[in-house]
C-alpha cells in the first residue's frame, strides 16, 4: 500500500465487515464510532487518524453512515432530540473484500471520467444525468421502484414499464437526449400505467418531460 492512510483504512473496513458477517440481527451491521475507535485501538491506531480515514471511507462509498433521531423527555420535562450514528461496511466495501459475485451489479460508468463531460452529473444513486434534468430522474426512480412493488400491475407489464424507464434514464444520461427514443418509451409507460395510484407521478413526470418533447 503506496499511500500510508490505506493501511488504516483497511483496516476499518476490514473490522466493520467482520461485524457485518457476525451481526445477529439487522441492526447489529451497523456500530457506532466508539466501538470503531476502540477495536482499531487495540490494533495500535489512534483516534484522530481513524476519524479521518473513517469520514473518507464514507464519503467515497466504501462505509454507509445512518443517523436515528430519537426525542427523550428532561426529568424537567422537556423534550430533547438526540442524533444516534452508526456506520456499516457498504456493498461496494463489502464486493471490495469478496471480489466477483454472480449479485454483483456492474457500474456501466466505472471506467468514464464523468468531470471530462460538460452538462452530466452524478446522482447519489450513480445515475448519471444531464445537470438540467435532475429532477425528472429522481422521479423516474421513484416510479421505478412503485411500479416494482405493485399490485396492480402483472410481472409482464412491469418489466416493459421498467425497461422503458431505463430507456429515458439512460437518455438522460446523455449531454444531448434523443427525443424519439425518450417520447416512445414515455408512451409505453403511459400505456400500461394508467391506476389511480401512479396519477399524481405520472403528472409530475409529464410535466418535466413535456420541454423535452417539445425540442
Amino acid at each position: 500500500m503506496s499511500n500510508p492512510n490505506d493501511k488504516t483504512r483497511d483496516a476499518i473496513i476490514r473490522h466493520l465487515y467482520s461485524v457485518h458477517q457476525n451481526a445477529r440481527g439487522p441492526k447489529g451491521v451497523a456500530v457506532g464510532i466508539r466501538d470503531i475507535q476502540k477495536a482499531m485501538k487495540i490494533l495500535g491506531y489512534k483516534q484522530k487518524e481513524v476519524n479521518s480515514n473513517l469520514d473518507y471511507l464514507v464519503q467515497k462509498g466504501w462505509v454507509a453512515r445512518s443517523e436515528e433521531r430519537r426525542t427523550f423527555t428532561t426529568p424537567r420535562g422537556t423534550a430533547q432530540e438526540s442524533i444516534s450514528t452508526t456506520y456499516k461496511i457498504s456493498d461496494v466495501g463489502i464486493d471490495r473484500l469478496e471480489g466477483a459475485s454472480t449479485y454483483q451489479i456492474k457500474e456501466h460508468y466505472s471506467q468514464i471520467n464523468i468531470t471530462n463531460i460538460k452538462g452530466v452529473t452524478i446522482l447519489g444513486s450513480g445515475n448519471v444525468v444531464n445537470t438540467e434534468l435532475t429532477d425528472l430522474c429522481k422521479i423516474l426512480s421513484e416510479i421505478e421502484n412503485i411500479i416494482s412493488e405493485s399490485d396492480e400491475l402483472s410481472d409482464e407489464q412491469k418489466l416493459n414499464s421498467i425497461a422503458d424507464i431505463g430507456a429515458i434514464q439512460n437518455q438522460l444520461s446523455k449531454p444531448q437526449p434523443n427525443r424519439n427514443i425518450i417520447k416512445e418509451a414515455w408512451a409505453g409507460i403511459k400505456e400500461v400505467v394508467t391506476a389511480a395510484s401512479f396519477i399524481e407521478l405520472l403528472g409530475k413526470i409529464e410535466d418535466l418531460i413535456a420541454p423535452i418533447l417539445s425540442l
